[in-house]
């Protein structure tokens, strides 16, 4: 049976191609899956979920038919796990090659099912690239998502090192960038230019392109020794150039922009090895634990030999050719020319590029120097680097500590296994659970270990401790079958080295033998205690806690009963299980102890409302899951409700070393006052030794003597308490450092009323470190409707000395949580779930991002209660970090808007090419409450405009606040909404804004847009009688400036190659590049020298011989159209 199931195994591997890993790209972007494609019988096959999810399809897997069903837009697919033929809307269609099971993914053939969605499918065998097009987005999804180009690319050589780091690049921003996810900087090769499309930039691989984030400027960068072009070879000398910028679009919308001029690296350098490895190859703790291999430069003609350099790694990412070139001769090894692939062991003396020995336990990573054999004509070229190494001792074998069968699931979650992590985790990448049969186990070794799939064995990951987990459901054993009962079974782990290398990983010894069965009784609660916390005479005075279960897995949930006491001694587990439902209360399992307290409604099992004056015990039934038996508690001790008022405890106490006096005034102590203090007099904070703390009761603290406490009176807030100098522990001895103390805070009652001990505070031990202090007056406010973080206004007073403060963090807590809220655990909040807060030196005012999220995780939206702390964050790790009080409550709920106005008309009244010509009117909302004024914004009609784009420009017309028709004429100044003139020769659509005054309405509304208007294009006078002659070694080109000027900002002179000037038109004019021209002022002479390094219109040297022909184009002020010369006569090039 076994040689079957490996014949059936082998059969199936060898029917997948060790084909080059195969990329899929869905509108452009990369899909990314767990399990990668693959080629099996000529189809690419792809894990089901990635594929169908990717093209919006909802996916429904059936395990017992063994069945996929994938549904979008009234199109079903159901393909069967195995089977050539697939159904398409209950119509059979046959398959090439069925859906199968690969290293526990399903997998599916890719053409089919995208196909059968109504996609675009083209395969690319040379690029091993399956490339998607999605046909279903409407012309409005188009417009709201559209992108625009990167302009003015430049190219600049600015060194000669003979690779990327002497290309700098620049480039204008895309005019809107809202839609821009970000930019990608793609260098190719000149000679590849004119094929370079924006399809063909989309398919260039992650490593091959620079990405540049938006950040509201113009870009400027420098490349790196390591850049790469479009075709993944490193930039070198003597190769010529052009560079793209494509604009990626949040939602796939990409545009690819204009190619920058040719540059060609001048610089020439050797060539950098490949492939470079670093191993840990034995255990004496020195550089002869390393050894270092790579593949040799593909041209070792101008090299002369190799250094090996060893870097730590957190130095690394700023190692660079510079660095490596000024590492001393003692700090690399040396490797001389000697075949196809060179290795080399370290030395017990080697040191990394720092100085320091190769040692243990130190992350490293390591590069190969490729040394020129004539540093004045090449350069040195540097390798890429390895991964991380961290030299240490073997791998130790996990030890096995016990197996046992822990639940009735009749699969892998009733295996519970626990093991002794490895002597050293640092060469230790993950564990790998095996379960063997016990038929099986003493043929079970490393061997069989490594060749296994992830679907027989349970990985689990390192923890620095030791580990006990329970399997998964859906793990099978080594041979394949699941895991069940009534099967025998023995377990090995094996620690997986993080080298890669599978020699190195380590199985341990096989556990005990263990047999799964159905274990079917649920077991008992242990401690249940009951107290009277209240005065409501119902079910509301009485709070119940008890430990849960040891064992919950074959719990459902637990029943309170309460059972007078007379009944009591008689109650047992039948009597249980026959209560009523609305006799008893159910408490769900949340894998802690817990603690409720009844409700008004509540009624003992007899029927009877709980009430005061009656005697009770409690019971708690664990009610079985399924076939389970039930299992009832002991009961608590005895009850009886009375009517005495309480005096409820202050809560949240906590104490913060703030000062170094060395007394009590280094000490704050604060706390959340009580829930209820109409019974309370005043508050006594108690500071009581630590060793003393765990037996201080409320009859201890009421014998205090007055002069051993701090009296606090009742303010109706939270409290924040700074104690004296003269302040003493409850012993009498004076506060001071060194000493381990907790706080207590008892509420005394007013009258005959019963005093009340907090729960004690944090330990806390003076010391002289300097004191972090907390923001102070944290208020949130709502002032926006995005319903997320967005709405939400944070302020508060910044600390009263920041000398000790990094920065601050805004924490937006749940207020059902807010009063368990501490500074350990604002310390744990993980960063994704708090607002970072710069120093300003003055008090901060924030308005959170739309992705902010509350400390839990979850987004902020309406309707959730929260309260904002701020955690004041030290600079120095020995002091701490403090926490402000909390803010008041605040829920955000939607605001008010003003309305929009109707009716907006735009015309065109004038004829002097100006925003004058422009009249425009509209109507104003028949309810104007809450309106501050009305703002006229022109947008040019192929531009995006929304209220979010309203809100934030400046630029616009202001109409005060009237009733009725409003009409107004744009002043000769007006821009529209980017700052740009409005000038002839564009579209132009008009929409205005409603202001809210911020009082009554908050919220501002925009109108639909106008119908599109445009003013008369109006154009600048020419130049006129351009001519060029040869003056010595100079081209001289005269013209004549117009005699009208009006509207002339320059003139720019261009000299075109007489075989293009035919074609040459004032767009490609317009596009020329200010290292392209000659620049003319409109107060300057009309003459310009050309001379044999000027560059023509296209950014190409001049060439002797060449005859050029020239242009003047005049450049106007934005408010009119440039206009373009009449060329020159054709002239020769002699420089």
């Amino acid at each position: 049976m076994i040689a079957f199931a490996l014949l059936f195994t082998f059969a199936i591997q060898t029917q997948v191609q060790a084909a080059p890993q195969i990329s899929v790209y869905i509108d452009g972007v990369k899909l990314k899956t767990d399990q990668p494609p693959m080629m099996i019988r000529g189809r690419t096959m792809l894990p089901l979920r990635a594929i169908f999810e990717a093209l919006d399809a909802r996916v429904g897997w059936n395990q017992r038919a063994q069945t996929v069903t994938a549904t979008k837009a009234g199109t079903t697919i159901v393909l069967k796990i195995g089977s050539k033929v697939a159904t398409i809307n209950d119509s059979n269609v046959t398959l090439e090659v069925p859906a199968q099971t690969i290293r526990g993914r399903t997998m599916v053939p890719l053409r089919f099912v995208s196909e059968a969605m109504g996609e675009q499918v083209l395969w690319n065998s040379r690029t091993q690239t399956v490339t998607i097009n999605t046909t279903n987005r409407d012309e409005d999804d188009y417009l709201s998502d559209q992108v625009y180009q990167a302009t003015n690319v430049n190219a600049r050589v600015t060194g000669q090192a003979g690779n990327g780091s002497d290309l700098t690049v620049s480039f204008n921003r895309a005019s809107q960038e809202s839609n821009i996810n970000h930019y990608r900087v793609l260098v190719v090769k000149a000679s590849d230019s004119s094929s370079f499309t924006l399809a063909r930039a989309r398919l260039v691989a992650d490593n091959n392109y620079t990405v540049v984030d938006t950040y509201g400027r113009n870009p400027s960068l420098s490349l790196n020794s390591w850049t790469r072009d479009v075709n993944g070879d490193v930039l070198r000398a003597n190769q010529s150039y052009v560079v793209y910028v494509l604009t990626v679009g949040k939602r796939s919308q990409d545009v690819l922009s204009r190619p920058s001029q040719t540059v060609t690296l001048t610089g020439d350098s050797a060539y950098a090895v490949t492939n470079v490895k670093a191993r840990d190859v034995a255990d004496y703790g020195d550089g002869r634990d390393m050894s270092v291999s790579f593949t040799r430069a593909s041209d070792e003609s101008n090299i002369s030999n190799y250094r090996v350099m060893v870097v730590k790694s957190q130095d690394a990412h700023r190692f660079d050719l510079n660095a490596a070139n000024s590492v001393s001769s003692s700090n690399y090894t040396t490797v001389y020319k000697s075949g196809t692939t060179l290795s080399t062991t370290l030395s017990s003396s080697s040191r990394d590029t720092s100085g320091d020995r190769i040692r243990n336990g130190v992350p490293y990573t390591v590069f190969v120097l490729s040394v020129s054999n004539n540093v004045n004509r090449h350069s040195n070229q540097l390798s890429a680097s390895t991964a991380t190494i961290t030299l240490g001792t073997t791998v130790g074998a996990p030890v096995i500590t016990s197996v046992a069968d822990v639940s009735n699931y009749g699969d892998g979650r009733d295996l519970q296994v626990a093991f002794s992590k490895s002597s050293d985790e640092s060469k230790v990448s993950h564990y790998r659970i095996f379960v063997v049969p016990n038929r099986d186990y003493t043929r079970f070794d490393l061997t069989e270990a490594n060749k296994l799939s992830s679907s027989r064995y349970y990985q689990v990951s390192k923890t620095g401790y030791n580990i006990t987990t329970t399997l998964s459901s859906s793990l099978t054993d080594v041979n394949g079958s699941y895991i069940r009962n009534n099967e025998t079974y023995r377990v090995f782990v094996m620690a997986v080295s993080n080298d890669g290398y599978s020699s190195n990983n380590v199985l341990s010894g096989a556990s005990s033998s263990i047999t799964l069965s159905h274990n079917s009784i649920a077991n008992a609660v242990t401690n249940v205690q009951v107290s009277d916390v209240s005065d409501y005479n119902d079910g509301r005075d009485m709070r119940i806690t008890f430990n849960r279960a040891s064992d919950e897995s074959l719990i459902d949930h637990y029943r309170v009963m309460v059972v007078k006491t007379s009944n009591a001694d008689r109650f047992n587990v039948s009597d249980a299980n026959n209560v009523s439902s609305s006799y008893y209360t159910k408490v769900n399992k949340t894998g802690r102890d817990l603690s409720l307290t009844l409700s008004s409604s509540a009624r003992d099992v007899d029927g009877s409302y709980i009430r005061n004056g009656v005697s009770y015990r409690v019971f708690v039934l664990s009610v079985g899951r399924g076939s389970s038996s039930n299992a009832l508690s002991y009961a608590s001790s005895t009850i009886t409700l009375s009517s005495n008022s309480a005096v409820y405890a202050a809560a949240n106490v906590q104490a913060y070393d703030i000062n170094d006096y060395g007394d009590g005034r280094d000490m704050r102590v604060t706390f959340n006052r009580a829930a209820d203090e109409s019974n309370i007099s005043h508050y006594r904070v108690m500071v009581v030794k630590s060793s003393d703390a765990g037996r201080f009761t409320v009859g201890d603290a009421n014998n205090v003597s007055s002069y051993n406490y701090t009296y606090v009176s009742r303010n109706g807030s939270n409290q924040s308490v700074t104690l004296s100098s003269g302040a003493r522990d409850v012993d009498g001895s004076q506060i001071r450092n060194g000493v381990s103390y907790r706080v207590f805070v008892l509420s005394v009652g007013s009258g005959s009323y019963s005093n009340t001990l907090s729960s004690s505070s944090n330990t806390i031990t003076l010391s002289n470190n300097s004191t972090v202090y907390p923001a102070a007056n944290v208020m949130a406010s709502d002032i926006n409707d995005y319903n997320d973080g967005r709405d939400m206004r944070v302020s508060f007073n910044r600390a009263a000395d920041e000398s000790n403060i990094s920065h601050y963090r805004i924490m937006v807590v749940k207020s059902v949580d807010a009063s368990r809220f501490d500074v350990y655990r604002a310390n744990n909040v993980s960063s994704y779930n708090y607002t970072y807060v710069s120093k300003t030196g003055r008090n901060i005012d924030q308005i959170l991002s739309s992705s902010a999220q509350d400390v839990d995780g979850a987004a902020i939206r309406n309707g959730v209660s929260y309260k904002v702390f701020v955690l004041s964050v030290s600079n120095n790790s020995n002091n701490a970090n403090m926490l402000s009080v909390p803010s008041a409550e605040i829920m955000l709920t939607s605001n008010s808007s003003v309305s929009a106005p109707s009716n907006v008309t735009a015309n065109v009244t004038g004829n002097s090419g100006t925003a004058r010509d422009i009249e425009v009117s509209f109507t104003a909302p028949s309810n104007d409450y809450g309106v501050l004024e009305y703002r006229v914004m022109a947008v040019k009609s192929d531009q995006s405009f929304g209220l979010a784009d309203a809100n934030n420009t400046p630029y616009y017309t202001y109409a005060s606040k009237q009733s009725g028709t409003i009409r107004l004429s744009l002043p000769d100044n007006a821009r529209d909404v980017r700052g740009e003139a409005i000038t002839s020769g564009s579209a132009y659509r008009f929409y205005v804004l409603t202001v809210a005054d911020g009082r009554v309405s908050t919220v501002n509304a925009l109108s639909d847009p106008s119908r599109d208007v445009a003013l008369s294009a109006q154009y600048v006078s020419s130049a006129t009688n351009v001519t060029a002659v040869m003056d010595g070694s100079d081209m001289r080109v005269y013209f004549s400036k117009p005699a009208n000027e009006r509207g002339v900002a320059y003139y720019a002179v261009m000299a075109v190659p007489s075989s293009k000037a035919g074609s040459f038109t004032l767009d490609e004019a317009n596009w020329a590049g200010a290292n392209s021209s000659k620049i003319v002022s409109a107060s300057g002479e009309g003459v310009v020298t050309l001379k044999y390094d000027d560059k023509d219109a296209y950014g190409n040297q001049l060439v002797n011989g060449e005859t050029y022909t020239i242009y003047v184009l005049t450049v106007s002020d934005g408010r009119v159209v440039n206009v373009l010369s009449t060329p020159s006569q054709g002239v020769v090039a002699q420089f």
